[in-house]
């Protein structure tokens, strides 16, 4: 058993050897397209990971009418409350507001002058419940402030959420497309490339078949020889897009170096990063396996 496995992975270590050029163009062409593959999926991470931030810090704003009854504030507070997803509530009054704004501006806040406060709306401030901070959600607790009559305008940022999430999945839906293709094409020049070096070394294999080789001595260098091809076109795909990245956020402006520091920007996830080696390795196999099969129907 010794001298089998490690007669096949020797002869798969010589065939590359061999054929370097087309060994190393399959690789190329893999790692291409499974950076290609790899890039869409970062960007889905990372804006999924920002659309979670973003959700975490979204509140709801519901601004009284101007005739309500300042005896009403408290009544109205304890029945938001007790609202299937709401974490917590504070009104602010209009010199709260106008506070608010005055420390935004800092050293402009000057604009503000010979504004009154009472120009401003009463409002509620409304967090919500960790597993509520969500598109369903938030429509859900929005819903229940409409039927207070109290309120003018209740404001929450759907359309943000909205546009974010449908972005979101819309780029996860042109990776797996995207990736489809990519797959028919890398399974497509894979078994192509080993068809020739298949061809290359036809009268060796014939040789082997007369004295009685086992197909699994033919075959299975093959298959490694495949899987291989997968293995580094995908590693190299990962090692690039890290560099990438790495290189484009050392040239980022400023201005979005800093807003970068307050989100984050990741790399792939380890289980993402085995699972784009392992899926480069499947690739690899299949193709060598078309590879070796089209030989087989050749040979017979």
């Amino acid at each position: 058993m010794k001298y089998f496995v490690w007669h096949v992975v020797r002869r798969a270590f010589l065939n590359i050897k061999g054929n370097l050029y087309p060994n190393l163009s399959t690789v190329g062409i893999i790692a291409i397209s499974m950076l290609v593959f790899s890039s869409f999926t970062l960007i889905a991470i990372n804006l999924s990971s920002f659309l979670k931030l973003w959700e975490e810090k979204i509140e709801i704003m519901a601004y009284l009418k101007r005739e309500t009854p300042i005896q009403e504030v408290e009544t109205l507070l304890n029945k938001i409350r007790l609202l299937e997803g709401v974490e917590s509530v504070r009104y602010i009054s209009p010199f709260d507001a106008l506070a608010f704004m005055e420390s935004k501006l800092g050293g402009q806040k000057d604009l503000l002058k010979g504004i009154q406060a009472w120009i401003l709306p009463p409002s509620f401030e409304i967090e919500l419940k960790k597993e509520y901070r969500n598109s369903t959600g938030i429509k859900g607790v929005v819903s229940q402030l409409k039927k207070f009559p109290q309120f003018e305008e209740i404001q929450f940022g759907q359309e943000w959420v909205d546009t974010f999430s449908a972005l979101v999945h819309l780029l996860n839906l042109t990776q797996w497309i995207l990736g489809g293709l990519l797959l028919l094409a890398m399974i497509f020049i894979i078994s192509n490339t080993l068809q020739l070096t298949i061809s290359a070394r036809r009268e060796e294999i014939e040789i082997m078949r007369i004295v009685g080789a086992r197909p699994s001595f033919i075959h299975i260098p093959i298959y490694i020889e495949g899987l291989l091809q997968g293995l580094f076109g995908a590693g190299l795909a990962v090692l690039f897009l890290y560099l990438l990245q790495e290189i484009m956020l050392l040239h980022l402006p400023s201005p979005i170096q800093v807003w970068t520091a307050k989100v984050p920007i990741h790399f792939l996830p380890p289980e993402v990063i085995l699972q784009i080696l392992l899926g480069g390795m499947c690739l690899g196999l299949f193709g060598s396996f078309i590879a070796s099969m089209k030989f087989l129907r050749f040979g017979e």
